[in-house]
Protein backbone atom coordinates (compact mmCIF):
# COMPACT_ATOMS: atom_id res chain seq x y z
CA UNK A 1 0.00 0.00 0.00
CA UNK A 2 1.17 3.52 -0.81
CA UNK A 3 1.48 5.82 2.18
CA UNK A 4 -1.04 8.63 2.61
CA UNK A 5 0.15 12.10 1.63
CA UNK A 6 -1.38 14.64 4.05
CA UNK A 7 -0.25 17.51 1.80
CA UNK A 8 -2.73 16.22 -0.79
CA UNK A 9 -5.49 15.84 1.80
CA UNK A 10 -4.96 12.08 2.13
CA UNK A 11 -5.30 9.91 5.22
CA UNK A 12 -4.96 6.20 5.83
CA UNK A 13 -7.94 4.42 7.36
CA UNK A 14 -8.60 0.85 8.40
CA UNK A 15 -12.15 -0.44 8.07
CA UNK A 16 -12.46 -3.99 9.33
CA UNK A 17 -9.41 -5.80 7.99
CA UNK A 18 -8.80 -3.47 5.04
CA UNK A 19 -6.44 -0.49 5.13
CA UNK A 20 -6.82 2.06 2.35
CA UNK A 21 -6.41 5.77 1.65
CA UNK A 22 -8.99 8.50 1.34
CA UNK A 23 -8.44 12.02 0.04
CA UNK A 24 -10.55 15.07 0.67
CA UNK A 25 -10.63 16.89 -2.65
CA UNK A 26 -13.10 19.45 -3.90
CA UNK A 27 -14.26 17.18 -6.73
CA UNK A 28 -14.68 14.28 -4.30
CA UNK A 29 -16.69 16.50 -1.98
CA UNK A 30 -18.84 17.65 -4.91
CA UNK A 31 -19.60 14.03 -5.91
CA UNK A 32 -20.35 13.14 -2.29
CA UNK A 33 -22.59 16.19 -1.81
CA UNK A 34 -24.51 15.27 -4.95
CA UNK A 35 -24.89 11.65 -3.84
CA UNK A 36 -26.18 12.67 -0.40
CA UNK A 37 -28.21 15.66 -1.52
CA UNK A 38 -26.44 18.02 0.88
CA UNK A 39 -26.21 21.75 0.30
CA UNK A 40 -23.37 22.78 2.63
CA UNK A 41 -20.04 21.42 3.81
CA UNK A 42 -21.34 21.59 7.38
CA UNK A 43 -24.23 19.29 6.49
CA UNK A 44 -21.94 16.98 4.53
CA UNK A 45 -19.41 16.67 7.35
CA UNK A 46 -22.10 16.23 10.00
CA UNK A 47 -23.35 13.19 8.12
CA UNK A 48 -19.93 11.76 7.26
CA UNK A 49 -18.37 12.34 10.69
CA UNK A 50 -21.58 11.16 12.34
CA UNK A 51 -20.94 7.82 10.66
CA UNK A 52 -24.32 7.80 8.95
CA UNK A 53 -24.23 4.49 7.05
CA UNK A 54 -25.30 5.87 3.65
CA UNK A 55 -22.91 8.83 4.03
CA UNK A 56 -19.99 6.56 4.89
CA UNK A 57 -20.75 4.16 2.03
CA UNK A 58 -20.93 7.03 -0.46
CA UNK A 59 -17.84 8.70 1.04
CA UNK A 60 -15.78 5.53 0.66
CA UNK A 61 -16.69 5.46 -3.02
CA UNK A 62 -16.15 9.22 -3.56
CA UNK A 63 -12.99 9.76 -1.49
CA UNK A 64 -11.03 6.52 -1.91
CA UNK A 65 -7.56 6.65 -3.45
CA UNK A 66 -6.86 3.28 -5.07
CA UNK A 67 -3.32 1.96 -5.17
CA UNK A 68 -1.82 0.89 -8.46
CA UNK A 69 -3.39 -2.36 -9.54
CA UNK A 70 -6.46 -1.97 -7.34
CA UNK A 71 -9.74 -2.34 -9.15
CA UNK A 72 -11.80 0.43 -7.60
CA UNK A 73 -15.19 -1.30 -7.66
CA UNK A 74 -13.75 -4.51 -6.19
CA UNK A 75 -11.92 -2.62 -3.42
CA UNK A 76 -15.02 -0.61 -2.50
CA UNK A 77 -17.12 -3.80 -2.48
CA UNK A 78 -14.65 -5.47 -0.08
CA UNK A 79 -14.56 -2.45 2.25
CA UNK A 80 -18.34 -2.12 2.35
CA UNK A 81 -19.07 -5.83 2.68
CA UNK A 82 -21.17 -6.54 5.78
CA UNK A 83 -18.56 -9.05 6.93
CA UNK A 84 -15.94 -6.27 7.00
CA UNK A 85 -17.44 -2.91 8.01
CA UNK A 86 -19.23 -2.30 11.32
CA UNK A 87 -20.07 0.41 13.83
CA UNK A 88 -16.75 -0.39 15.52
CA UNK A 89 -14.99 1.34 12.64
CA UNK A 90 -16.54 4.75 13.31
CA UNK A 91 -13.64 6.07 15.41
CA UNK A 92 -10.98 5.17 12.85
CA UNK A 93 -13.22 6.62 10.12
CA UNK A 94 -13.75 9.94 11.94
CA UNK A 95 -10.04 10.27 12.67
CA UNK A 96 -9.10 9.65 9.02
CA UNK A 97 -11.71 12.05 7.64
CA UNK A 98 -10.60 14.78 10.04
CA UNK A 99 -6.92 14.27 9.15
CA UNK A 100 -7.73 14.34 5.44
CA UNK A 101 -9.82 17.50 5.85
CA UNK A 102 -7.04 19.28 7.75
CA UNK A 103 -4.58 18.30 5.01
CA UNK A 104 -6.95 19.60 2.34
CA UNK A 105 -7.43 22.93 4.15
CA UNK A 106 -3.71 23.38 4.87
CA UNK A 107 -2.84 22.65 1.24
CA UNK A 108 -5.40 25.22 0.13
CA UNK A 109 -4.05 27.81 2.55
CA UNK A 110 -0.50 27.29 1.29
CA UNK A 111 -1.63 28.06 -2.27
CA UNK A 112 -3.29 31.35 -1.32
CA UNK A 113 -1.51 34.57 -2.19
CA UNK A 114 -1.42 36.95 0.77
CA UNK A 115 -0.04 39.93 -1.14
CA UNK A 116 -2.05 43.14 -1.33
CA UNK A 117 -3.27 44.59 -4.63
CA UNK A 118 -0.40 47.11 -4.41
CA UNK A 119 2.16 44.33 -4.04
CA UNK A 120 0.64 42.27 -6.86
CA UNK A 121 0.63 45.20 -9.26
CA UNK A 122 4.17 46.23 -8.31
CA UNK A 123 5.41 42.70 -8.87
CA UNK A 124 3.73 42.59 -12.27
CA UNK A 125 4.67 46.08 -13.47
CA UNK A 126 8.03 46.66 -11.80
CA UNK A 127 9.18 43.06 -11.80
CA UNK A 128 10.17 43.19 -8.16
CA UNK A 129 8.44 42.54 -4.87
CA UNK A 130 7.27 45.54 -2.84
CA UNK A 131 7.39 45.16 0.91
CA UNK A 132 4.12 45.80 2.74
CA UNK A 133 3.93 49.15 4.55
Amino acid sequence: MTFANPIRGEAEVTIGAITFRIAVTFSGLARLSDALGTKTLDDLYTRVLGYEPKAVACAVRCLIVPDDGDQLSELVAKILDDSNISATDQFAWRDAVQRALVGHIEAGNSRRDDRTANQLSADAVLGKPVSPS
